[in-house]
């Protein structure tokens, strides 16, 4: 269960969708996932890939900005625990 919740974190990276970021963010220390573990495996994921389909010139800067947001809004969550 817990691959699918880091896939869809890594998603919400890639997405640049920060509510979506927060919420899953939330849902991982709701289920006891280590709040480093949630960063590493699920939304490290979306970055490197946002990074690497940035550097293939798939993806542009506007996608980096969001996704950066995103990451963000994950981050701002499980930074306290």
């Amino acid at each position: 269960m817990s691959d699918e919740l880091f896939q869809a974190m890594a998603q919400s990276i890639i997405d640049g969708e920060v509510d979506d970021a927060r919420r899953l963010a939330q849902e991982a220390l709701e289920r006891g996932i280590d709040p480093l573990e949630a960063i590493n495996k699920g939304f490290v994921v979306g970055v490197n890939y946002v990074g690497d389909q940035y550097a293939a010139g798939e993806m542009f800067l506007p996608d980096l900005v969001l996704a950066g947001e995103a990451m963000k809004a994950a981050v701002e969550v499980l930074e306290p625990e």
